[in-house]
């Protein structure tokens, strides 16, 4: 019996059912250009990043650093959609300030030794640390995937009206994060196939 190569079939087909799930969240929505709300984020990000943190003199160094920062800020928010949270504008830049102020705070008392770790293990935990809170301020703002849904729900059946909206920052992260996990399994199902003609 071929272990590895049932696992790997395995494997390919969870990503397949986990990809197609992702795409048909992705293709209920409607909104704008996609590309340009991710960029607009990234240059969003960076910005506060500068702003608020300090950073190493030399340029490449320090542009390095932000662009490593900057994903790990993506990250939090693709978390947030993730959990059906779907904090977009205001909302969403309040939960980045509130995320590394700590971090400017620390940085300024000269507590941060190796500044990127650091800044890894304070956002990844962000999210779960402050659950609670997010989840309350989402239901409270109708940025909450539940009550969308049953909006759309009870739109379908006539009840009230669903006004069409734009697609949240959260998912157009999170569909730029699909787009990526997607190439990587059709790039890993061509280095399969290649293998197996040997």
């Amino acid at each position: 019996m071929d272990v590895i190569g049932q696992l790997l079939t395995d494997r390919e087909g969870s990503a397949e059912e986990a990809q197609a799930a992702d795409d048909r969240w992705l293709r209920e929505r409607a909104g704008i250009d996609p590309e340009e709300r991710r960029a607009a984020w990234r240059r969003w990000v960076c910005r506060e990043l500068e702003k608020r943190l300090q950073w190493p003199e030399q340029k490449a160094q320090r542009d390095r650093l932000i662009g490593q920062c900057c994903a790990e800020l993506t990250t939090l928010a693709y978390q947030l959609r993730g959990r059906g949270w779907l904090l977009d504008g205001a909302a969403l830049a309040e939960h980045v300030r509130a995320c590394i102020g700590p971090i400017a705070t620390a940085q300024k008392k000269g507590a941060v030794g190796d500044f990127f770790p650091y800044f890894r293990a304070a956002v990844r935990r962000y999210v779960g640390a402050n659950a609670e809170d997010i989840q309350a301020q989402a239901r409270r703002t109708g940025a909450d995937e539940g009550s969308q849904t049953m909006a759309g729900a009870l739109a379908a059946l006539g009840i009230g009206s669903a006004k069409p909206r734009a697609k949240s920052l959260t998912e157009i992260v999170a569909e730029r994060e699909i787009e990526a996990r997607r190439q990587r399994l059709e790039h890993a199902n061509a280095e399969n196939a290649q293998q197996r003609l040997f």
